[in-house]
């Protein structure tokens, strides 16, 4: 894949040219997307990229802009300028914070475009451990202390969903659809906010119509057990005591359906049970989790986890 260039013709409509905050006075190359410039050094943008430095090459020794030749690309000037900082200021991102959601995507895209393997391979790092394919990596991610972020103040983790959505549909990173879609159901109310515009009516018209389905997939695998005619306790050791704190349990956890749809075990979902009815119960949610993160892809119509993975 080539960076796309086009040429500057003296007739071109005049243009409110914007110069980037990244500008080297003795940079020898013009860098321009959109109407934003950036002046750098050619060797240590050939030396990032086999793409881009061929497209420095082809450029000749025209002159643009202060005795620089300039180069045209088409990506946004926005993610172009995330990329140029972690080239030339990479103490910009430290790996241990989280970034903005739309850096993330500027590292996905103009990673795999200009085949930057280490920036692409740790920005899927960092997207798959937010919204992994495993289960168990899902519940032991500390997802309290953010890989990403929304926007500069906050942590919305059901816009992140959303965005999630779009970027996995985007790249074909299908392996994060899953979870994405799972996390945007917990938020129904942000698909109608301005954030989620470019998410396509049929991806929000799934998650609108699974929603209902899911939380009572959701509250029947993972809490069937509060009821004794469906898992009974032959070993219960508290008898009528248990019966009762199951059944106000229930009305916690299962009876109506409720909009926890935590995964994690949590103790006081045996609260009040005696020792053998909350090693049962605690059981039968883990079987339950299990269960409901195998058949997560179906509820989105997406393909089965094993040829999720095996387009991975």
């Amino acid at each position: 894949m080539h960076a796309a260039k086009r040429p500057r013709t003296d007739d071109s409509p005049s243009l409110n040219i914007t110069r980037s905050d990244i500008w080297f006075d003795d940079g020898n190359i013009i860098v321009q997307a959109e109407t934003t410039q950036f002046r750098l050094y050619k060797g240590a943008l050939c030396a990032s990229s086999a793409i881009l430095k061929e497209a420095v090459e082809n450029l000749g020794e025209s002159k643009g802009v202060e005795g620089c030749p300039i180069l045209f690309l088409s990506d946004s000037s926005e993610d172009l300028g995330c990329l140029l900082h972690v080239m030339f200021y990479p103490w910009s991102y430290p790996a241990d914070e989280p970034i903005h959601f739309s850096v993330l995507a500027a590292f996905l895209r103009l990673g795999r475009k200009y085949e930057i393997k280490p920036l692409y391979e740790k920005a899927l790092a960092r997207f798959t451990a937010v919204f992994p394919s495993s289960v168990d990596d899902y519940l032991n991610a500390d997802l309290k202390n953010k890989l990403v972020r929304r926007d500069p103040d906050t942590s919305r983790r059901g816009e992140v969903a959303v965005d999630a959505i779009v970027l996995g549909r985007e790249l074909g990173i299908v392996s994060v659809l899953p979870a994405a879609f799972w996390c945007a159901s917990m938020y129904p109310q942000y698909l109608a906010t301005p954030s989620t515009r470019s998410l396509t009516d049929d991806d929000r018209d799934i998650i609108l119509r699974t929603t209902t389905p899911l939380q009572v997939a959701y509250s029947t695998y993972l809490f069937d057990w509060l009821d004794e005619a469906v898992v009974p306790s032959p070993s219960c050791t508290q008898g009528p005591s248990c019966t009762q704190a199951k059944t106000q349990l229930s009305l916690k956890l299962w009876k109506p359906n409720n909009s926890m749809w935590r995964l994690r075990w949590l103790p006081w979902c045996v609260e009040g049970l005696c020792r053998s009815c909350a090693a049962l119960g605690k059981k039968h949610h883990h079987e339950g989790v299990e269960r409901l993160w195998k058949e997560l892809p179906s509820f989105f119509n997406l393909p089965e986890w094993e040829e999720i993975l095996a387009l991975c």
